[in-house]
């Protein structure tokens, strides 16, 4: 994925700094210092080579449910996006667990995220206007059910 720049930080560096905690940047906009909690599995990291940045709606998701007819600008636009809930910081192995895999096949390990994740995920493909899988929807309906507001 090409990550978008603001200033000499890309989306990476970017949600590194507004997820982590005391993060420290080089001259290069590389984090070389911080701790992130990674929302997926509760673990603690304290290097920034351990995260991983996860489109909540993966890319190839999103091609699969509508993404496909977008322009390239648009495709980039949802890659890189820094307004909605679609990028987070979490540990390499639960986005590497993850993939491109829809809520009917992947979940969070960690079930006190759950309502925050599929309330994440809906908004993301409602405001991107993707369709949802009849799997992927009763899997969504379930993790709101752990919702309690």
């Amino acid at each position: 994925m090409r990550m978008a720049r603001s200033g000499t930080c890309d989306t990476r560096e970017v949600v590194l700094q507004r997820d982590g905690q005391d993060v420290v940047h080089d001259d290069q906009c590389r984090a070389v210092s911080g701790t992130w909690y990674s929302e997926y599995d509760g673990l603690t990291i304290d290097s920034a080579s351990r995260i991983d940045i996860d489109h909540v709606v993966p890319l190839k998701e999103a091609w699969r449910s509508g993404a496909s007819e977008w322009s390239t600008p648009e495709r980039r636009a949802f890659a890189n996006d820094l307004t909605h809930s679609q990028l987070i910081a979490v540990s390499a192995g639960s986005n590497r667990g993850k993939g491109d895999k829809d809520p009917g096949n992947w979940r969070p390990s960690l079930e006190s995220y759950w309502c925050t994740y599929s309330r994440a995920w809906i908004s993301v493909k409602a405001i991107y206007q993707l369709t949802a899988n009849p799997a992927e929807a009763a899997a969504l309906s379930e993790m709101l059910d752990t919702c309690t507001v």
